[in-house]
């Protein structure tokens, strides 16, 4: 291993052990959009690993894997932007899917405790080596935390695949999901459980059917480090193009 690698592998490792609390967005589910944000001036790493199996109803559709690398900015009180890139993985091949730049702004700046948040999130995902085409997403989400540390949330969203962005034909694809999660502070600060829902629903240009889900996740945060670790199981025996499980875990250190 080079000078330089060894370098940046201690570098990184002392910023996961820092004892500094992890002030950057942590998220508590691993597929709700939460209204926690990164603050003004910081910058935080972040990946993902997920995966996303068989469905009963589409046995041949194999299974996937992806990895979503990237920083996210904290570009002011109100607002932080994400940078990453996705890689796709199959039993077969592993390439480049997806760049994207992933806008998220808060209604209330940090800092603001009131139990009520809100958030709306506009990202553009740009595909390279996939069938599917760029699209658009939105989503607003609501939040609500008790005195006690319960928090409710409530994603609506929407993707919107626009083929015209890369030279194809065909219409426009329209996505409309859902997601909604609870969560429960087991340690204060550092350890939470979670439950949450998440569904897709094909409203127009998107053959096959509606995908829904139910899961838990656990999540911990330590020094300038936060992990998440949860899966979902598809609600199969209903909606049997719905994929069997969606593990993911997300983790992210503050730079």
């Amino acid at each position: 291993m080079s000078a330089v690698r060894r370098f940046v592998l201690l570098g990184a490792l002392a910023l996961a052990v820092l004892p500094t609390p992890a002030e950057a967005g942590r998220r508590p589910f691993i597929w709700v959009w939460d209204t926690e944000i990164v603050p003004k001036g910081d910058v935080e790493l972040e990946q993902w690993l997920w995966a996303k199996s068989r469905a009963p109803g589409v046995p041949e559709r194999t299974s996937n894997y992806w990895v979503w690398w990237g920083p996210v900015f904290g570009l002011t009180q109100r607002l932080e932007l994400a940078v990453p890139f996705q890689v796709l993985a199959t039993r077969d091949r592993t390439q480049l899917e997806s760049f994207d730049a992933d806008l998220r702004l808060r209604f209330n700046p940090r800092g603001d405790d009131s139990p009520w948040q809100g958030l709306l999130r506009v990202a553009y995902h740009h595909t390279i080596h996939t069938t599917q085409p760029s699209r658009l997403d939105a989503n607003l989400v609501q939040s609500f935390e008790t005195e006690g540390g319960l928090r409710l949330v409530l994603d609506l969203g929407a993707q919107v695949g626009l083929p015209a962005l890369r030279g194809q034909e065909g219409p426009v694809r329209l996505l409309g999901t859902y997601a909604a999660g609870v969560s429960y502070p087991i340690v204060e600060d550092e350890w939470r459980a979670s439950l949450e829902a998440f569904g897709e629903i094909p409203l127009q240009g998107i053959p096959g059917g509606q995908h829904h889900f139910v899961g838990a996740d656990v999540a911990w945060t330590f020094g300038r480090t936060w992990v998440t670790l949860g899966v979902l199981v598809g609600l199969t025996p209903l909606f049997p193009e719905t994929p069997q499980f969606m593990p993911r875990l997300i983790w992210a250190v503050v730079l």
